[in-house]
């Protein structure tokens, strides 16, 4: 796939999914659905506490996607892949109640592969500074 197609396919994910810092979802974490404080002073719940998910770590190379996350479940999910951390007991039981504010599974999944494309594109680039781009063909895979 050339640098074009993923620019466009990241494109097109994104404007399907909006702008979640934009809108009222940045109030509510993505895992669990609770609603997060931005400040969290005196007297206020630690695990409540509003962050920012690298929904693909920095240390898989990601971090250039984000999404809302309270600290109890951006804590739990560390380093993990999305997809490790979506099949944990942890999330399946802080998802059990179904909270009205929580991202669908299959957003998160789109989220996930929104992140990949962007880690792609941006080894892409800066391995085509490096080397002339090789063609990779889908047939190649077996």
């Amino acid at each position: 796939m050339d640098l074009s197609s993923l620019e466009t396919l990241n494109r097109v994910a994104y404007q399907a999914l909006g702008d979640w810092w934009q809108d009222e979802r940045r109030n509510w974490c993505a895992y669990c659905g609770i609603e997060m404080q931005r400040w969290c002073g005196k007297g206020t719940i630690p695990g409540r506490q509003a962050t920012r998910d690298h929904v693909i770590s920095k240390a898989h190379r990601g971090g250039r996607l984000t999404i809302p996350a309270c600290r109890a479940c951006n804590e739990a999910k560390g380093s993990k892949f999305v997809a490790e951390f979506l099949d944990s007991e942890y999330l399946k039981e802080k998802r059990e109640g179904q909270n009205v504010h929580c991202w669908p599974i299959e957003a998160l999944w789109a989220v996930a592969g929104i992140s990949a494309i962007r880690t792609a594109l941006s080894l892409s680039i800066s391995t085509a500074r490096i080397a002339p781009a090789r063609q990779f063909k889908a047939d190649h895979i077996q």
